[in-house]
């Protein structure tokens, strides 16, 4: 049969002489057992017996804690007698700031000032928040791996050239599948299941189909008349070898003009969503070179990540 251990606060003294001391000693007991401090004002009297007897593990713990903070020496000696519910101890409660034990049903910590009902608000806060980032990272891996699919059955039915990343110096990332290629006079756009990789005058730019914010196709320059003009617009500025651009014009070869349907397609289904909340209400920015947004449903601030199509949360960079 299962025995309950139980153990005893014996007090052996305490680590300074003086007043000081014993009035840190007395304000701890009176803490802990609801009397009052003049009862313990004199510790010699409590070397014989134990200050408590026969408490629960977590109970002793706590005590042992407390006394040994208020500078008694103590000794925690197990008890003779079975664990039992006694009126030693009176309700307390331990600030979870700083440990501090102090009688229950205040409002504030007496040593550290922690307002108990604002932390108490600030870890439900919390505890939504995080909740908010699970369900939110849920919704963008989902969101990512039916994309990837997408991508995989456009292949099915267009299959890509073997060379169709030749000329493209940006790497693909694992698990991003490229399915189109285009050709235009500045170089070759790649797409695929994350961002468009495309070629701007010798700088090879990576962007996310969630930052274009417009896609408008139009008839080739008069003296082109086999150009497709692709125009993509941005909901923040790019950083390109030229400074800063809101939008960027490539002129397509007439195969690739036949494609539109397929950018358009993509880029307008696309929208970063929240890390934090999951919304897709959001304010761009450029920002010191950082493409950044903010949410605003919740606040949160976050930065792009244009080579792998991701939008980080602030709070968790």
């Amino acid at each position: 049969m299962y025995e309950m251990v139980s153990f005893d606060i014996m007090l052996l003294a305490l680590t300074k002489p003086g007043e000081a001391a014993r009035s840190r000693y007395a304000n701890a007991m009176a803490r802990l057992t609801g009397r009052p401090q003049r009862e313990f004002r004199d510790p010699r009297s409590s070397f014989d017996e134990p200050l408590f007897s026969a408490l629960d593990q977590g109970s002793a713990q706590m005590v042992a804690r407390t006394l040994g903070e208020a500078g008694a020496l103590i000794e925690v000696r197990r008890s003779t007698t079975v664990a039992r519910a006694t009126g030693q101890l009176a309700p307390t409660d331990t600030c979870p700031s700083c440990g501090y034990v102090q009688p229950a049903g205040g409002t504030e910590c007496g040593k550290c000032g922690l307002i108990f009902s604002k932390f108490e608000r600030e870890q439900v806060q919390q505890m939504q928040q995080d909740r908010g980032l699970e369900e939110a990272l849920s919704k963008a891996i989902k969101a990512r791996e039916e994309w990837y699919q997408r991508a995989n059955h456009y292949l099915g039915t267009h299959p890509l050239a073997p060379d169709a990343t030749a000329g493209i110096s940006e790497p693909v990332a694992v698990g991003e599948l490229p399915f189109l290629r285009l050709n235009a006079d500045e170089g070759p756009v790649l797409l695929t299941s994350r961002r468009i990789i495309a070629t701007h005058r010798g700088q090879t730019l990576s962007i996310p189909y969630e930052m274009i914010e417009d896609v408008n196709f139009g008839g080739g320059l008069v003296a082109k008349k086999t150009k497709v003009r692709m125009q993509l617009v941005f909901r923040a500025p790019l950083v390109t070898s030229e400074g800063t651009a809101k939008s960027l014009t490539w002129q397509l070869d007439k195969e690739s003009g036949f494609a539109k349907d397929v950018v358009m397609d993509w880029a307008f289904a696309r929208n970063f969503m929240c890390g934090a909340c999951g919304a897709r209400d959001l304010e761009f920015r450029l920002e010191a070179e950082q493409n950044r947004f903010r949410c605003m449903h919740c606040a949160t601030d976050h930065q792009i990540d244009l080579r792998e199509a991701l939008a980080i949360p602030a709070s968790v960079q």
